[in-house]
């Protein structure tokens, strides 16, 4: 059923049976439930991507007030985006290690 949406005044939707779950307000919507686009939940899809690209939250009034707070957190995500680099390269370096070695012993066995 399409609704014709007025955003700028206090609105609920209740033409799509949301019971409210969706709301809203000047320019914003409001959505109080699980968003799924084609079977996929939007928020662990953009959890996931957050924990891909190694991001840590952030709080910008705290770090304007104590620059020691943003200093640190550059250094934690930097530090730990190598951890995380060479522990995938060290994954990477077994499991290969562990093919060639697996090859190298057939080739000697085939001797």
């Amino acid at each position: 059923m399409p609704y014709n949406h007025t955003l700028g005044k206090k609105d609920k939707v209740t033409g799509w049976d949301t019971n409210g779950a969706i709301e809203t307000n000047d320019n914003s919507i409001t959505i109080k439930t699980d968003l799924y686009i084609k079977g996929r939940n939007v928020l662990n899809e953009l959890d996931a991507l957050h924990k891909a690209m190694l991001l840590l939250p952030r709080d910008q009034k705290l770090e304007d007030k104590y620059p020691e707070l943003k200093e640190a957190y550059d250094a934690y995500n930097e530090l730990y985006k190598e951890i995380m680099i060479a522990d995938k390269m060290r994954n990477t370096w077994l499991k290969n290690t562990t093919t060639v070695g697996k090859t190298l012993k057939k080739c000697v066995q085939a001797l």
